[in-house]
């Protein structure tokens, strides 16, 4: 019977650095954090190479980074909104007819409900990923995704009659 490998070593984990970078920073620039996401992914790649041993299954390593990225995005927009804002417009809407932009609609959702919703329909990640890298049940996941889902319908759904 054979055991599978339960550790990754260094060398390996750098020669999966830069299919690992562009995978976080995707999801750090879906979860809001802009051009700082490469920043956020660099810190976090840096972090779980440091802590490699602390990894207990070497085909968890997405995964486990993954979380590491949701939780420094989480931290990073906290630290954000604790600085003044400049005078410098940070959105200015394209489409001045007065329809809701979809964006605007999902930006407004609650974080529990924006982070699904960025990660299984923005990203393209199964429902059992993203609950993994959100550190949470694929139920739990599940849930928010259906509050976000009839919250925009809620939301969009009296201004798509207006066309």
């Amino acid at each position: 019977m054979e055991i599978a490998a339960v550790s990754i070593t260094s060398d390996e984990f750098d020669e999966r650095y830069p299919g690992l970078f562009a995978g976080l920073t995707r999801l750090g620039r879906a979860l809001g954090a802009g051009p700082e996401a490469e920043d956020i992914a660099q810190e976090v790649l840096l972090e779980g190479r440091r802590q490699l041993g602390r990894l207990r299954d070497c085909d968890k390593l997405q995964a486990w980074l993954r979380r590491m990225m949701v939780r420094a995005c989480y931290r990073h927009r906290g630290r954000r909104r604790s600085t003044p804002l400049n005078s410098a417009v940070a959105y200015v809407p394209l489409d001045l007819s007065g329809a809701l932009d979809v964006r605007i609609a999902v930006a407004r959702l609650p974080p529990r409900e924006r982070l699904p919703v960025a990660l299984v329909y923005g990203l393209g990640y199964s429902q059992a990923e993203a609950a993994d890298a959100m550190g949470i049940t694929r139920g739990g996941l599940a849930t928010a995704l259906f509050k976000a889902r009839a919250r925009l319908v809620r939301e969009l759904g009296d201004r798509r009659q207006v066309e």
